[in-house]
């Protein structure tokens, strides 16, 4: 193994790290939507939610997150996001 293929070897795997962490974040953030949505609904009745209720809640409230992420002016607007911080972090 080259020098060059070992510093690829250890990119890939911190890369795997790195995803594997945001990959966590990104469950964490979807749960707090959940709970967001669950405070919400909530809020309008005077009675614990069922488990039912919950599950569907949740459920609808991650479909339309990833649907409103998913539109193609979101993905514009992360694209030029992520180029914009490429830059930045490249001019250094």
């Amino acid at each position: 193994m080259t020098e060059g293929n070992k510093s690829f070897d250890e990119a890939m795997s911190e890369s795997k790290n790195e995803l594997e962490g945001l990959r966590v974040q990104l469950n964490d953030l979807m749960v707090k939507f959940g709970l967001r949505a669950l405070r919400t609904y909530q809020t309008g009745k005077n009675y614990p939610l069922k488990a039912m209720e919950i599950k569907s809640l949740v459920k609808y409230e991650l479909d339309n997150v990833i649907a409103d992420l998913s539109q193609p002016d979101n993905i514009e607007s992360i694209i030029r996001k992520t180029a914009l911080e490429w830059e930045k972090q490249h001019q250094k």
